[in-house]
């Protein structure tokens, strides 16, 4: 059906979509984008955002975007418009819905050309159980993480960008609280010399909170001695995060991105996989042997003694981490890996979609 959605930003509609344009340099997920999108998915329609060929997405909007269904659409001056996810060519930019397979469509020149500034990105996501029975301060990993990548806590938090309330756990939790049973998302930044995001998303399950924390760190440009410690800064990450609530899964990756950790609507290399995590609820259910992983993969026992979870390292930002991932889940019976990746739907949505095989 049309909606029959009436806003600001709205600039085209049809059947099942709500699009809004814009050629602004950075997409931001502002008060007025977040209504937008809310108020297209209430409207049981999906939203497109369509912007030119050199604006970028911040990291909380598209992870916005992507959580609802929604489309990023590049329109170029003179060559039509892309999927900027896939580079897929479009006639129109609804046509982005019929998800046009690649072979049929061919990829637009634009979504391949070279990006004029690279920086290598440590990029994280951390899944974590909080019983609801107990006492809950949410925001823990999402602090550990700005200390041991960006030097510093998180600067300033909130639910749209910019991000201007002063960081604080408790109140996040409070907010958080207030809102159930309905979910939360809300974002981080830390002001330091070195770009640091993150984002929050708190889940009412049946085992209590689930807290799913996704970050990206700025580390090095090319050939600063920094890229080579980047595995080491990984693994001191996720065993951090480890002892907090309870560690579900966590994965961590070497990227190649924009200096300022923004989306571009451009190709780019597949990350690098540096470290996962395995949780104790994961250990249980997989059955995994943390003293053979220890011998046959260098795997660390981390978290509570009582409840461990293990610590695997994978690779480096040169690579190796696809094939050692590879081995690390070969050593278990498939089901039982589908019991593991179960464990946090979202984390596990998120490492597909992050392979080379999902990229190609």
């Amino acid at each position: 059906m049309t909606t029959a959605l009436d806003h600001p930003l709205l600039d085209g509609r049809g059947p099942g979509w709500s699009a809004t344009e814009t050629r602004a340099d950075v997409v931001a997920l502002s008060v007025g984008m977040s209504d937008f999108l809310g108020r297209v998915v209430a409207a049981d329609a999906r939203p497109i955002i369509v912007s030119g060929e050199f604006s970028r997405l911040t990291q909380p909007l598209a992870e916005a975007l992507s959580a609802v269904g929604g489309h990023w659409v590049v329109r170029t001056a003179d060559e039509g418009c892309y999927d900027a996810r896939s580079g897929a060519r479009l006639d129109l930019p609804e046509a982005v819905l019929a998800a046009p397979a690649l072979a049929e469509a061919g990829v637009h020149p634009a979504f391949v050309r070279p990006a004029i500034a690279t920086r290598m990105q440590l990029v994280a996501t951390v899944s974590t159980r909080h019983r609801v029975t107990r006492p809950v301060r949410l925001g823990g990993v999402l602090e550990t993480a700005g200390e041991a990548l960006a030097g510093a806590v998180p600067s300033a938090w909130g639910p749209t960008e910019p991000l201007v309330a002063p960081w604080d756990r408790d109140d996040l939790t409070e907010r958080t609280r207030r809102r159930m049973p309905q979910g939360s998302r809300w974002a981080a930044v830390a002001a330091r010399d070195r770009p640091f995001i993150g984002t929050l998303q708190i889940a009412r399950t049946s085992e209590g909170l689930e807290e799913t924390t996704r970050v990206w760190a700025d580390v090095a440009g090319p050939g600063e001695p920094r890229v080579d410690s980047v595995a080491v800064e990984a693994r001191g990450f996720l065993a951090k995060a480890a002892g907090i609530g309870m560690p579900l899964l966590g994965v961590a990756f070497a990227a190649i991105g924009s200096p300022d950790l923004t989306l571009r609507a451009t190709a780019a290399p597949p990350p690098e996989p540096l470290a996962l995590l395995v949780g104790p609820p994961g250990v249980r259910a997989s059955g995994i042997d943390a003293k053979r992983w220890t011998a046959d993969f260098g795997a660390t026992v981390v978290g509570s003694p009582r409840l461990p979870g293990v610590l695997v390292p994978l690779g480096s930002a040169q690579g190796g981490g696809w094939e050692r991932l590879s081995e690390v889940l070969g050593t278990l019976d498939p089901a039982r890996v589908a019991d593991l990746l179960a464990v946090s739907p979202r984390v596990a949505a998120q490492l597909r979609d992050s392979s080379p095989e999902s990229e190609a």
